[in-house]
């Protein structure tokens, strides 16, 4: 991954995040398995990666302040 998909990730995250609140894993589970399901690898990789970025983002609660 570059910056650019590094900084776009961390954005839907925050996004996601604001969004979903408390919600935000089991939406991000969600649209995994569907990827998974429709057998769409490069969804899947997506929010797998979209997921990490939620989860560093909730680690480190600053990035939000």
């Amino acid at each position: 991954m570059d910056r650019d998909e590094d900084a776009r990730a961390l954005m839907i995250a925050r996004a996601l995040i604001a969004e979903h609140a408390d919600g935000v894993g089991a939406f991000l589970q969600a649209k995994i398995d569907e990827s998974i399901a429709a057998e769409d690898l490069e969804q899947f990789s997506d929010w797998f990666v979209i997921r990490n970025a939620v989860s560093l983002t909730l680690r480190s609660r600053t990035t939000l302040q």
